[in-house]
Order: C-alpha cells, then structure tokens, then sequence
C-alpha cells in the first residue's frame, strides 16, 4: 500500500475508532481498533466508516484475532476500460442477432408466424434486455452501499447456428465484499428478481405470438424441461391447438427463466449462494448448498435433464471449497430485511424452476 493511500485510510479510520495499534503488510495494513468516536454502538459506526472508506480506494475487512477487533485494509484497484465493456457489447447483439435470424428465417413458411415477436430482433430484446436489467440491478444496490465493482460486461457466444445462444450471459466484477449480510443478499436478489420482472410481460407476448401446428418442422428441437413460470404462462395465455412452436422472442423468454434459475442455485458465488450467506450465515449457506446438490443428483438420477444442474452445483462447489467470504464488516443483519428477502428468494426460486415434461 502507498504511502499516500495509507495515510489516507488511517485517517478515515481515525475519524470512527481509537487506533489502539497499526501493522503495515504490504499491501495490506492492519488497524487495532478501539471504542467507536462517533455513534454509541459498533454496529452505527462500522455501517457509515464502509462507504468512506471505499470511496477513498480502502477497502476493508473487519475481523477478530488475539489483538481484538482488527479491521484489515487493503489498497483498492480502479481498473475500468469502457472499450472492452462497448466491445463485448457490440460483439454479443452481433452473435445474438446471428441467432434471432436463425429462429425467425426457418419460420417464414408457417402461417401466423409474423410481426415483431418473429423477427430477429425480438430474440435480442427478449434475451438481452432482462439480462442486462438484472445486471443493472445488481449494480444499483452496488452503488447504494458503495461496494466497489465493475460495470456490466455482456459475455458472447457463438450463435444458435452453431449449437449456442449467442451469448453466455452477462456478469458484474465484484471488486470488494458488500459491508454487511443485508446488503450482501440484497444486491444478490435485486438482479434476478429484477431481470425475472422484465421476462414476464415479453414471455407472455412471445407466447400469445407463438403460432399452433399439427406437426413438428424437422430438426425442431423439443423442450424436455420447462421452467414453472413458462408454464404458468402457456397455460393462461395460449389457446392454440396442437403443438406450439415458440417464437423468437417466447424462446428468448424461456432461457432468461432456465438461466435465472441457475442463477438461484444456492451455490458459491452465484447469486442464490451470496443469498443465502447474507441472510443465514456461513454454517447454513454450507449445509444448504450439499442439500441442494444432493437434491439436484436425486433428481438426475430419475431424470437425465437435471444432470446439468447437478454437475454446475458440483464444480462451483469444489472450485469454491464449499464457502463464501461473507460481507466484509460482519455487521449484523435486520432479521426483518432478511426475512423478506427469504421469501422473495425462495418465491423467485419456485417460480423459475424446471418442470419435466
């Protein structure tokens, strides 16, 4: 850490506690802390040193040791390259775009299988606007409780021409830990459930689109399993007889709630894992995520189209040691934000999970 930086953490720090004694590590500084200056509590006081402190490039740490309440603090790195983010930005509405063609051009023979719901753009709106919303809303809470991050990244993929989507997703580089478990599963929920708000109404437009048929164009790939939301849908919505093929923008849909739903997965670093240890700690985000995985083997073992889910959950949790670093300042959490954000969690989870067909 510079000599600047520094200076200028342990001031902030100076301003809240008494420094009872100071270790320089590099890049790192470990600060001893003493009875909190400014508000009566500890909680109060950790809650408003954290945004001073990341704004500053401090990001810190709070733990306990044989010196007492130490709070570590480490040099920030600001690191935005607008270029790469507009660069990955144009390269997936490219490969996206590639696939819309792809959906939409193989069904130009069909009767009723037109307007905007058919066209190549609708699968990028359909795809890529709930993607990037629930990004979006991730970074939103990160700017409210000023936890450093990145912005947006669009990921590309190859497109459906050649056996992908066009895009594997979208993802926000979470450069420091949020300060407290509230904020930790806050920022974690606002981007599903926001990214999940924005499908419905186009998954319900690309479902009222869909055109009915006697039988199946060849090579029409058939869907094995169905999130339960994209269901609720097709059973209030579509009047069709037959088989229904989906247009550009009801595929779209359906992959935004399948993708969501792996996103729930209590694992790790996804967004249901950071969920779950803000809202019940590092014990029960432990034993919850095996549960979930021994849930999710069960479940391929009687159905094969689960294996997916059960090797993701397996190789995030080993790639992970099974745990996650929790929020950095340990504060305690509002049992009544954590209860509303169980639920919405657990609703969110229901509604997108996969149904066999």
């Amino acid at each position: 850490m510079s000599e600047h930086t520094l200076n200028i953490c342990r001031s902030i720090v100076s301003e809240y506690f008494e420094i009872l004694g100071e270790y320089s590590y590099g890049s790192r500084l470990d600060l001893i802390l003493g009875l909190p200056k400014k508000w009566d509590n500890l909680e109060d006081t950790l809650t408003n040193l954290y945004p001073k402190l990341t704004a500053s490039n401090c990001n810190p740490l709070l733990s306990r040791d044989e010196r007492g309440l130490v709070l570590y603090v480490f040099e920030g790195r600001e690191s935005h390259n607008l270029a790469i983010n507009i660069g990955l930005a144009i390269t997936t509405l490219f490969t996206v775009f590639l696939s819309g063609l792809a959906l939409s051009g193989a069904r130009e023979s069909l009767v009723g299988a037109q307007g905007l719901a058919w066209s190549p753009i609708a699968y990028v709106i359909g795809l890529l606007i709930p993607l990037i919303i629930h990004e979006l809303g991730h970074w939103s809470f990160m700017r409210l409780y000023k936890t450093p991050s990145s912005l947006p990244y669009l990921i590309p993929a190859p497109p459906l021409q050649l056996g992908f989507l066009g895009t594997f997703g979208a993802v926000i580089n979470l450069r420091w830990l949020p300060p407290s478990g509230n904020s930790l599963s806050l920022m974690a929920l606002a981007g599903p459930l926001a990214g999940y708000i924005v499908a419905i109404p186009l998954a319900v437009y690309g479902v009222l689109s869909s055109v009915s048929v006697t039988t199946l164009p060849e090579g029409t790939l058939t869907l094995n399993i169905v999130p339960l939301s994209f269901i609720i849908i097709h059973s209030l919505a579509w009047r069709g007889e037959g088989y229904m093929l989906l247009s550009p923008l009801a595929f779209a849909s359906y992959v935004v709630f399948f993708v969501t739903f792996l996103n729930l997965i209590p694992i790790a670093m996804l967004d249901g894992g950071h969920i779950v240890r803000g809202v019940a700690g590092s014990i029960a985000h432990s034993i919850i995520s095996r549960l979930f995985i021994l849930v999710l083997v069960a479940m391929a073992v009687f159905n094969p189209n689960f294996i997916f889910f059960a090797l993701i959950a397996i190789l995030l949790y080993f790639i992970s040691g099974g745990k996650h670093p929790g929020p950095a300042m340990k504060v305690e959490s509002s049992p009544n934000v954590s209860l509303i954000t169980s639920i919405l969690y657990g609703v969110l989870l229901v509604l997108t999970i996969p149904i066999p067909l």
